[in-house]
């Protein structure tokens, strides 16, 4: 490497860095995705270590990495979030390489500063999940992809299949990504065998190296076995639509991120209040996303037989996670599909640099660079700005900035106490009853399947939503609050916004609507109905003392008429 093409590199890495660190700390805290991998990776009990993994739905590699993070660097939120920094700076080094073995520095540089300001991996090199490091097992995957067809060293050939079998034990769609890229990897090496004999030795040393990869797919297996026939839980969160699959590639190529957790359901997303196209918004999402696809198109016109299976076997990827969100079994969110981005913003590079004519080149890569830095820069809502409303720390202030008292009565809706102990390990002084995610269906709808309200709900209980105010949530909540409680108790109920943002009227007009009823995620109207009861409830017979707001938080404390 050159003294001028290192200094470059470094260069970028810094950028990288400055732009992962930048409002890094989070004001609002873990949200529960963080908080559930920060779980896992304390538990010090290596029985409930091993159970805490099995009852959640990936690999145990991050969660180790996570535990030996803690364990040098302590498990400050702080701490926690630069954890996924490090793998987030690794993979531009890893990025120019590949770009560099497809092509030429060039494209390493380019693809390498790409990634460096790419907004969805400075989001998840912020977060503290398993996203950063995957992008960097697979940058790693398909440089050793490139490395062991070039050069053809035992090494590359060794270190192919190793990093193979570091993404299936951090990713449980790791093994289906795996499967494609050593399909194509096979392909190629037996198309270019020269005869039958190389083809029968190439088979045996393929076993041969191939082996760690075996042996940690088969020790992983009972746990992959779990998590595939485990239940369907994922429509409960967000149903498929076609448009999450064009939400993905904004993600990956726009400065905007759209589909973190739960897209828009349709284009009237980016229509403004006035019904009018907001042009700056469209420009900023479009036009980075058309000049990737454009980018793609021109690398595959390079006819690089090595690009070219690489992006076969990424769109055969992407296509399986499609098959599999159509029939329900998981989420189309862009972060599940994140192992295609490597060779996405290589192939983006080297098409983009493959352009003949100089100034259209330069224009394009200026253009496409200038709207993710413009808005990276100066928008409030860019990926380093963006807050973790959802973040736990937000409604523990709440309370603890609250009138209630040790003794006070404490509704929790959404999530139990045990996803607020982090930041309030004393919060049993108050005496705590919780309408959750996993007990709702009893309370509500007096239905002891969780599972099958969970996938059938929506439409065995389409009725119980139709009824305002409900009578069996009327009666618990009298039962359990309003008969039991004296004059002048306070009650606090925490509400999570983001999912209980419907009013009733809103409600109605969703459930006469068939159309609209289908593509509202269940939980939306689960825990709307729910607050909209509570509200309606204890209106009657108590006063409202104060109502506060943080991040996608409200409380709202209630004093005894």
């Amino acid at each position: 490497m050159k003294n001028n093409t290192f200094f470059k590199l470094f260069i970028i890495i810094i950028i990288a860095l400055l732009l992962r660190l930048w409002c890094i700390d989070k004001s609002e805290g873990l949200w529960n995705d963080e908080y559930v991998g920060w779980f896992i990776a304390s538990e010090n009990d290596i029985h409930r270590f091993i159970e805490k993994i099995f009852d959640n739905c990936h690999m145990p590699l991050y969660y180790l990495y996570l535990k030996l993070w803690i364990f040098l660097f302590k498990d400050t939120d702080l701490s926690l979030r630069i954890s996924s920094v490090l793998p987030s700076l690794l993979t531009i080094p890893v990025i120019y390489s590949v770009g560099c073995k497809i092509k030429d520095n060039k494209t390493g540089l380019l693809a390498a500063f790409l990634t460096a300001i790419n907004s969805f991996c400075i989001y998840f090199g912020q977060e503290v999940r398993l996203y950063s490091l995957l992008i960097l097992f697979t940058g790693l995957i398909i440089l050793y992809f490139i490395k062991a067809i070039k050069e053809k060293t035992k090494k590359s050939l060794a270190l192919y299949f190793i990093f193979n079998a570091l993404l299936c034990a951090t990713h449980t769609l790791g093994i289906i990504f795996s499967f494609f890229n050593i399909a194509v990897f096979v392909y190629y090496l037996y198309k270019h065998s020269e005869n039958y004999n190389k083809q029968n030795k190439l088979f045996l040393k393929l076993i041969n190296y191939a082996f760690p990869f075996i042996v940690i797919v088969a020790i992983l297996s009972p746990l992959m076995y779990s998590i595939v026939f485990s239940h369907n839980l994922s429509q409960f969160w967000s149903d498929f639509s076609l448009m999450k699959i064009v939400y993905t590639f904004i993600d990956y190529l726009s400065p905007i991120q759209t589909n973190i957790s739960n897209s828009p359901v349709n284009i009237s997303y980016f229509i403004g209040e006035t019904s009018s196209l907001n042009f700056s918004f469209v420009i900023l999402v479009f036009v980075p996303l058309f000049t990737g696809i454009f980018g793609v198109y021109k690398a595959v016109r390079q006819r690089d037989d090595i690009l070219n299976l690489l992006l076969i076997s990424a769109l055969f990827y992407f296509l399986t996670l499609v098959t599999v969100s159509c029939s329900g079994k998981m989420v189309l969110s862009t972060k599940y599909s994140c192992e295609i981005y490597p060779v996405l913003i290589t192939a983006i590079s080297t098409g983009l640099l493959s352009l003949n004519n100089e100034i259209l080149k330069k224009a394009t890569i200026f253009i496409f660079i200038a709207l993710n830095l413009v808005y990276l820069i100066f928008s409030p809502s860019s990926a380093p700005k963006m807050g973790r409303g959802e973040g736990n720390l937000a409604p523990v202030q709440l309370i603890q900035n609250s009138n209630l008292k040790e003794g006070d009565r404490l509704l929790l809706t959404y999530y139990d106490k045990d996803k607020f102990l982090r930041y309030m390990p004393d919060i049993d002084k108050f005496r705590i009853t919780s309408i959750n995610k996993f007990n709702f269906h009893t309370i509500m709808f007096d239905d002891d399947n969780y599972y099958e309200t969970i996938q059938l709900g929506k439409y065995i209980h389409k009725n119980y939503f139709k009824e305002f105010p409900n009578g069996n949530l009327s009666i618990y909540l009298f039962n359990n609050y309003t008969k039991p409680m004296n004059k002048g108790e306070r009650l606090g109920i925490i509400y999570l916004d983001n999912v209980s943002f419907l009013s009733n009227n809103s409600i109605q007009d969703i459930i006469s609507d068939k159309k609209e009823y289908d593509r509202t995620p269940f939980i939306f109207m689960v825990f709307s109905t729910l607050r909209n009861n509570l509200r309606e409830a204890f209106e009657r017979d108590y006063e409202i003392e104060g109502i506060s707001h943080a991040g996608d938080w409200t409380l709202i404390v209630y004093v005894k008429k």
